[in-house]
């Protein structure tokens, strides 16, 4: 049994079928399915049952979840404090808007080290995908202080303001001076559908905007950094965003006053805190 197959085996199984793992994990319905069977073969058992169009661990997969998982966990201990023994492989997770800007930042420096380098992201705001031992690092954003979860550490990479923003072409992105906000709401914004910029603060939007009191008319609902930026880029449409997306997208800031809001994030980088060697404890 490879421990490689265990290791999908346990991230299948937190999923409630096949396709919805594969998607999640980028990987093609089939590969999964031909480890699923390899795992099953193995050990003689049936360790999925299907409802409907969904599935449920068998009892014999519950069993070998927690026994597979006790077992990653050594293996992965033996890895963080003696290193991993073969080619360096960054498993990391976070919103999708952190994965796109600070990621290759984070995989520079490892790969002078060493260029046989290899990477998978998982799109995760919190720590979930990291306590399970699903990914290495985790990037987290917060309000202010680093995520408090006894056994993680931390490490502060960089402090982001939101902005309005819009193309060179829009009505007011000539507007040299303060725009009032009810001027502002009268033109549409894209927002985001899911949470791609990580924790900004806010219950009632995913961008931080405070609708609540400044409702906005909203034309367009995204759930990638990539679709945002395109639509910002093409349309005469407003967006609130990080400040990095700015020169990134070659966009427009606009300045505006009568509303007493801000989003701040902090941006952390978080691993296990046991990592005393290898390439991890290198990136802290």
């Amino acid at each position: 049994m490879k421990i490689e197959d265990l290791k999908l085996f346990v991230q299948v199984a937190g999923y409630l079928s096949l396709r919805e793992a594969a998607l999640h994990l980028n990987m093609q319905p089939g590969t999964l399915s031909k480890v699923v069977r390899r795992v099953e073969s193995y050990y003689q058992q049936a360790l999925f049952v299907r409802i409907g169009k969904g599935w449920q661990l068998s009892p014999a997969g519950k069993t070998l979840l927690a026994r597979s998982n006790e077992l990653l966990n050594i293996n992965h201990d033996i890895e963080l404090e003696l290193g991993q023994p073969q080619r360096t492989h960054m498993r990391i997770s976070g919103a999708d808007g952190l994965l796109n800007h600070y990621l290759p930042a984070l995989v520079a420096p490892l790969q002078e080290y060493d260029h046989e380098l290899t990477l998978a992201t998982f799109k995760d705001p919190g720590v979930d995908s990291l306590l399970r031992y699903q990914v290495d690092l985790a990037l987290v954003a917060t309000n202010g202080e680093p995520p408090q979860i006894q056994g993680i550490k931390t490490k502060l990479l960089a402090q982001v303001k939101f902005v309005l923003a819009c193309n060179s072409s829009h009505p007011l992105a000539k507007r040299e001076s303060a725009i009032p906000i009810t001027e502002i709401l009268e033109y549409g914004f894209i927002v985001p559908s899911s949470n791609i910029y990580g924790d900004t603060g806010s219950l009632l939007s995913n961008d931080g905007w405070h609708d609540e009191a400044f409702a906005r008319r909203i034309v367009a609902r995204v759930d990638t950094i990539s679709a945002l930026a395109s639509l910002l880029k093409t349309q005469h449409w407003l967006a609130y965003i990080p400040e990095y997306l700015l020169d990134e997208n070659q966009l427009s800031i606009l300045t505006s006053h009568g509303c007493p809001y801000t989003c701040n994030q902090f941006i952390w980088l978080c691993c296990h805190q046991k990592i005393q060697y290898g390439w991890i404890n290198r990136l802290f």
